[in-house]
């Protein structure tokens, strides 16, 4: 029995020696694989929490500034000067991130978005109300207002967006904080 198990063995040695070679090679295809996929899930994540974070940076910004012109807007003595009202929103690393703000999940997608047209929209209603001959600067960067009921609109769109923004910002700050 023994010499019929080694005899089978030695005439079938190049087979199990392959087959056990064959079966290494496509364990280790298998293994390698697996660490691919794990290698590339993290770099998406990282990804991900890169654009939360650049995002959140510049939105926190435009929150900063929209609350600092509020303040500035309900300080008194208005009424007889002008206000200048940058004319133009701050948006560089979102405009460069914008292709892959898809990779974000649903909410943080639609908020974010959501924010960023309202401050676009914000400057648009301005311009409006102040009127074109009213923009200003080397290459009309500048809004200035000079009615008083101008500004109290001003003020009251500010301080209408400035929720939105901070739904945007805490949207992101859930999935930065899970």
């Amino acid at each position: 029995m023994l010499n019929t198990i080694l005899n089978i063995f030695e005439t079938y040695q190049t087979f199990f020696t392959g087959l056990l070679g064959f079966t290494g090679v496509i364990i280790t295809m298998i293994v390698n694989a697996k660490i691919q996929r794990k290698l590339e899930e993290n770099r998406i994540e990282h990804e991900k929490m890169s654009i939360r974070t650049a995002i959140k940076s510049e939105l926190v910004a435009n929150k900063n500034a929209y609350e600092l012109r509020v303040n500035q807007l309900n300080e008194p003595g208005h009424e007889n000067d002008h206000v200048l009202i940058p004319n133009k929103v701050i948006d560089g690393i979102y405009r460069t991130l914008l292709n892959k703000i898809g990779m974000l999940t649903e909410d943080e997608v639609e908020k974010i978005l959501n924010a960023y047209l309202l401050m676009e929209e914000v400057l648009y209603n301005i311009r409006i109300l102040a009127g074109t001959n009213n923009i200003v600067g080397y290459k009309d960067e500048i809004i200035m207002i000079r009615e008083k009921r101008i500004l109290e609109k001003v003020e009251k769109m500010h301080s209408s967006y400035i929720p939105k923004i901070s739904d945007a910002i805490y949207s992101i700050e859930n999935q930065l904080n899970s």
